[in-house]
């Protein structure tokens, strides 16, 4: 009966998620983001510089702006695309039908490598796809695929990253770098997770990310050219706080204005790394720690929107998993669905800004405190042991040459 009523519930829920989805992609709104990485790639093949004059010239704001926020060799991943196809609007639908198999193969690895199905009898055998539902339902996945962001992406690579650690060898280590790495090439801020694979001791990892973000930039050479890269920092430097706030959910931008932006910017980036920090440290769950190194990527980038909250799909299902009250990621997935609500006048930054923010620092709040059920200790017996002989597998090398008995 409360599979049938889930299914139910899900069925309605998507079928009014399909019509949004196919209303939006008439409307501005449809591959505007992805427009941006198009138009880049485009840039690249016609000769041109993918940085605007202003971008270049001082402080800009990172909304509508002439010009490329990304690393160069991102431009030149699009360049396929941008040759195949006449136009962004088309070439979306071939991103977004890239972003919707990612999430998909994502949430079924995520539940297989958890174990989901045996936490939780609801979600065994074909409820998985009840997992699969609920990440459609999240609104800033329509947002995202919507758009075209890059976050859907960051979360298939962020997600073959945990499964490297979950594997817990050297071979699972070199290929969570290589991952992390790759998705620091498209966006800078899952660079944060280094600081996590090197407090964790996982130094295989950390020289993957490295090795990963040089290789791509060498191979992509030929086609971005030295002077992007020479252009980058300055980029990086002069961004400046968004003009138009009403969608912004940065914790900076809300600090903006008692602090200033570039203190404000600071201040945040400084106490998210010591979160990572503290949870790298103190914290047994090697899942809920990840977790928190992922979200906290995501609350310090200085332009924080909706949409990019599609990425917290890994941390709610890691949270999920790790054996903490359901009540956790539930609110926290409940408070991010916001969305515009024009009819609230003045008061629609509740909905737009305040709850998804709320959500997302609640999650951050329970992969922090959330303590595990008692009820889950027995049901979770069997993946500790597995994490602790993955654990015992991992440091024997370094205990061997220290002449250690493993």
């Amino acid at each position: 009966m409360q599979i049938a009523a889930l299914a139910v519930v899900a069925a309605l829920v998507l079928a009014f998620r399909a019509v949004q989805f196919a209303l939006l992609t008439r409307e501005i709104q449809w591959g505007y983001d992805f427009s941006f990485y198009w138009t880049a790639a485009r840039r690249l093949l016609d000769g041109k510089s993918i940085y605007s004059a202003a971008q270049l010239a001082g402080p800009y704001a990172p909304q509508g702006q002439d010009g490329f926020l990304y690393p160069p060799p991102f431009a030149a991943i699009v360049t396929p695309l941008a040759s195949f196809f006449p136009d962004a609007r088309s070439a979306a639908w071939a991103w977004t039908a890239l972003g919707a198999s990612i999430l998909i193969a994502s949430v079924l690895a995520l539940w297989r490598s958890e174990r989901l199905g045996d936490r939780f009898p609801i979600l065994a055998g074909r409820g998985r796809w009840l997992l699969v539902a609920a990440a459609f339902a999240f609104p800033p996945v329509i947002g995202e695929l919507v758009l075209g962001n890059v976050h859907l992406v960051l979360l298939g690579l962020l997600t073959f990253a945990w499964l490297g650690i979950r594997r817990g060898d050297a071979r699972g280590e070199w290929a969570a770098g290589l991952a992390v790495g790759t998705a620091t090439v498209i966006k800078v801020f899952p660079g944060v997770v280094l600081l996590w694979f090197l407090l964790t001791r996982r130094y295989r990892a950390a020289a993957g990310v490295a090795i990963a973000f040089a290789a791509i930039s060498v191979v992509t050479l030929p086609i971005t050219g030295i002077e992007p890269w020479l252009q980058y920092p300055t980029v990086l430097a002069n961004l400046s706080a968004p003009a138009d706030t009403r969608d912004t959910l940065a914790p900076t931008v809300w600090l903006a204005d008692s602090f200033g932006f570039s203190l404000a910017r600071a201040l945040v980036t400084g106490a998210g790394l010591l979160i990572i920090v503290w949870s790298a440290v103190r914290q047994r769950s090697i899942a809920r720690s990840f977790a928190v190194a992922v979200t906290v990527s995501v609350l310090i980038a200085p332009a924080l929107y909706h949409h990019y909250l599609a990425l917290l799909v890994l941390p709610l299902v890691l949270q999920l998993a790790s054996g903490v009250s359901i009540w956790w990621p539930a609110v926290a997935y409940l408070l991010m669905w916001g969305g515009e609500q024009t009819a609230l006048g003045d008061a629609s930054w509740l909905i737009n800004r305040g709850l998804p923010t709320a959500g997302a620092l609640l999650l951050l709040v329970g992969l922090l405190s959330g303590r595990e059920r008692l009820g889950h200790v027995e049901h979770g017996k069997q993946r500790e042991q597995d994490a602790e002989r993955t654990e015992r597998r991992r440091l024997e090398p370094g205990r061997a040459a220290a002449g250690e008995d493993p």
